[in-house]
């Protein structure tokens, strides 16, 4: 990895009564796209003020194009924050939120208009330059804020769950327009939000937290299909973890006795004794009868299920477990399964990921 661009170093920070962030060290590259992700209270939004500088650390130190931030405020770290209330000025027209920022810096009347409306008819908004805030829509209203974050022509730019309040509608078409913006731009983009679906959509990397402390940091693909721990497993939403304890290894993996049945799962690390729990995504399971002699099968009987677009989770109990399957609905509606059909459940042993042990 080249020298990170912005570096965390044992970062810390406590509130009176809550220790919100617990030494914590993350290196992000320069034109990297990071998402930290976490339940509400894990410290991802104090970690996006702390780089910004609107807070400053109980202890460690924050690293922004090699210089130490410490002691520098907030005005002079060119790090400009996209909020979800987005903070824009109501009395103000939309120019001249952008023009804001340059106004600060002393800037000159020409070269902020002139700036300010590049950046305007960068993101579609020329025509509306002379509007009043309350004349634009929820989604004009976050390219404003956007663009005013972006005129100083900053290099990192934050983003503090910028989406949260649109509708879906609204958001996908966001996501696609930070999508191109971090493309065209190059610059750093830290973005927090508690989505799954924009963290895939949008990061390079993600930063899982939980508890003030860094959980996992990777890939989406990564974190998704390969959890570092039960924690991520679960926050992930569509994984099924297994518990039993391993009967034999080999080789090509570890056997595990669990509650409903008897499992092979793929594992490099074939030592692997005692308790242990392991993941299968819900799609990654097959309905029907296993085709292969190598793959894990458990019967069970539909309980419930859950229709969300065209995907649907089907929720399977099997000898007091229960599976979550997801298939696309036209998969469920061909093989006609309704609350209370009995169906068999098979995976490949190398589609399950054997959870690190964590002691």
């Amino acid at each position: 990895m080249t020298d990170p661009f912005v570096s965390l170093k044992n970062l810390d920070k406590r509130f009176p009564g809550h220790h919100a962030v617990k030494d914590i060290s993350l290196d992000i590259k320069g034109g990297e796209f990071i998402a930290l992700m976490g339940p509400s209270g894990c410290g991802k939004s104090t970690t996006l003020r702390l780089i910004a500088g609107l807070d400053e650390p109980t202890g460690g130190e924050i690293y922004i194009g090699g210089r130490a931030m410490s002691g520098i405020p907030a005005y002079e770290r060119d790090t400009p924050m996209v909020w979800q209330s987005l903070a824009l000025f109501p009395f103000m027209t939309v120019i001249e939120n952008v023009e804001f920022p340059l106004r600060m810096k002393g800037v000159t009347p020409k070269v902020r208009r002139d700036r300010a409306m590049e950046w305007l008819e960068k993101l579609g908004l020329g025509t509306m330059a002379n509007r009043g805030i309350a004349q634009l829509s929820g989604g004009q209203r976050q390219r404003v804020a956007i663009a005013r974050s972006l005129v100083t022509q900053p290099s990192v730019l934050l983003l503090d769950e910028p989406l949260s309040a649109l509708d879906s509608h609204l958001r996908v078409r966001m996501q696609t327009e930070l999508s191109r913006l971090h493309k065209e731009l190059g610059i750093t983009f830290i973005y927090v939000t508690h989505a799954q679906s924009e963290a895939f959509a949008l990061a390079d990397r993600i930063v899982l937290m939980s508890e003030g402390t860094i959980q996992q940091t990777g890939r989406p693909q990564d974190v998704y299909r390969e959890p570092a721990n039960a924690f991520v497993a679960d926050f992930m939403g569509m994984n099924n973890i297994v518990s039993g304890s391993v009967s034999r290894s080999d080789g090509e993996g570890v056997v595990i006795d669990g509650k409903a049945g008897q499992f092979r799962v793929a594992s490099k690390n074939a030592a692997r004794s005692g308790d242990v729990s392991f993941v299968i995504a819900a799609d990654r399971i097959q309905i029907g009868q296993a085709n292969m002699a190598s793959a894990n099968s458990v019967a069970g009987k539909v309980i419930g299920i859950e229709f969300v677009g065209s995907t649907q989770t089907i929720f399977v109990e099997a000898d007091g477990a229960e599976f979550r399957v997801q298939k696309q609905q036209h998969e469920i509606e061909a093989l006609n399964i309704q609350p209370g059909s009995k169906l068999t459940l098979y995976w490949q042993p190398d589609h399950a990921w054997l959870l690190p042990d964590t002691n």
